[in-house]
């Protein structure tokens, strides 16, 4: 499951979130196996969709991580 600021994201709806604002990202795993899984690397890559199929990946100045936006997760 992926939640953003604590609402389970869902590709058909829009996430209300305020300019300048920190949003609160959250990325569940569920391992179904009887063996652990890993190691994995998540990136968060933003963007801006301008709603017509235009995506807007150049956010330099406008986005900051707290902390770093690659997560590893050694096993699940």
């Amino acid at each position: 499951d992926i939640l953003v600021d604590g609402k389970l994201c869902d590709c058909d709806i829009v996430v209300d979130c305020k300019v300048g604002d920190p949003v609160p990202l959250e990325v569940k795993l569920t391992n179904w196996s009887k063996h652990s899984v890993g190691p994995f690397a998540l990136t968060v890559t933003p963007y801006q969709d301008y709603q017509n199929g235009v995506h807007n990946y150049e956010l330099q100045d406008a986005i900051t991580f707290v902390g770093s936006n690659t997560f590893y997760i050694d096993a699940v």
